[in-house]
């Protein structure tokens, strides 16, 4: 399988994954500082991302604005491709296989992609794509999630850097397709 390759032979040897992820997670541990403003950070922005989701549905809803419809498609359909991924590829999470203690209580299964990361990465792309000047903000915020989800001890680093590809990839397809959609929509009136 691509996932297979890509984790065991191709772009990222595990060892350097778990070399990086011992570098990240001793940085969290050892400094409690560090520690406890990546946890923040990785609670705060699951809750910011969840209501820019909440917004775009109200936004619809009551303006019926269609630029935010690629923006609750996109996470829906990433939300599938995960667990979709996670079937087929079992990657445990660290504070699993390396038998540590996480920073956030978090259940055991399914490391491979970070599902955050894909969320926010999706949430960000479209919202780069729509409204510029804010999605640049909204990408910083979404690489401090997937960094944040490595430094609390809960994904490796491949984890979250395929969870943002997906997430790019997922998000730009969205808003592409909706905007072919709307221009075909358009030449048949």
């Amino acid at each position: 399988m691509v996932f297979d390759l890509i984790l065991n032979k191709g772009m990222m040897n595990l060892n350097i994954d778990v070399r990086l992820f011992d570098f990240l997670f001793g940085i969290s541990s050892e400094y409690t500082f560090v520690g406890h403003t990546m946890l923040w950070i990785t609670e705060i922005s699951s809750m910011l991302f969840a209501g820019i989701y909440v917004v775009a549905i109200i936004k619809l809803l009551l303006d019926k604005d269609k630029r935010i419809i690629p923006l609750i498609i996109g996470p829906a359909f990433a939300l599938f491709t995960v667990q979709l991924i996670r079937y087929f590829y079992v990657r445990p999470r660290p504070f699993v296989a390396m038998e540590l203690e996480s920073l956030l209580s978090h259940s055991a299964n399914g490391s491979f992609p970070s599902q955050h990361a894909v969320s926010a990465f999706v949430i960000a792309t479209v919202v780069l794509c729509c409204f510029y000047p804010v999605g640049k903000l909204v990408i910083a915020l979404a690489i401090l999630t997937a960094l944040s989800r490595v430094m609390v001890g809960v994904h490796y680093p491949l984890d979250v850097m395929m969870g943002a590809f997906i997430g790019i990839a997922i998000g730009w397809m969205s808003f592409y397709l909706f905007n072919q959609y709307i221009r075909k929509k358009q030449e048949s009136l």
